[in-house]
């Protein structure tokens, strides 16, 4: 998919997305609990969340005292997150950031990557490996899914199935 097709679709499906904002926010909660110790942050990280959508992750993140910037293509999306008091921002990691060198400690990616054709992962790699000082997770699918996601994937048109 292109990114102009790309922002379209998600400004279109905003609305929709974001009554799924308490689920989504209780399942990154749940996740942050059983695991964020593996990411040894301390204090008041810095954290970009990349593709923050409605903010759910940006939201858990912020609830547990991070310094948290959700970023996001789609205005809609973030109109929501901002409505919500959070610190959203409109950009395009692959156009790169008008962020300094290593400015976070930790660059978030949920469910951004598989989206993207390999030349605009590798961007967004190179991106995130500049922004970061050395930890950047991705939260995307697994083999584990349901048949439902597989579709919603396909009809995106993005790299997922590749």
């Amino acid at each position: 998919m292109n990114i102009k097709t790309h922002k379209l679709l998600f400004n279109i499906i905003a609305p929709g997305y974001n009554w799924f904002f308490k689920s989504q926010k209780r399942n990154y909660s749940k996740t942050l609990s059983e695991h964020i110790n593996i990411l040894n942050l301390v204090g008041h990280a810095k954290i970009l969340d990349v593709g923050c959508g409605t903010g759910a992750l940006t939201q858990a993140l912020a609830d547990r005292g991070f310094e948290v910037i959700g970023l996001d293509m789609a205005k809609v999306m973030l109109s929501f997150g901002l409505k919500r008091g959070l610190d959203c921002r409109y950009g395009d990691i692959l156009e790169g950031l008008d962020f300094d060198d290593k400015s976070f400690d930790l660059i978030t990616f949920a469910f951004v990557a598989h989206g993207l054709d390999s030349s605009k992962r590798r961007k967004l790699f190179v991106e995130a490996a500049r922004l970061s000082r050395g930890k950047v997770l991705f939260h995307d699918y697994s083999s584990d899914r349901n048949i439902i996601t597989d579709i919603i994937e396909y009809i995106e048109g993005g790299d997922y199935f590749n």
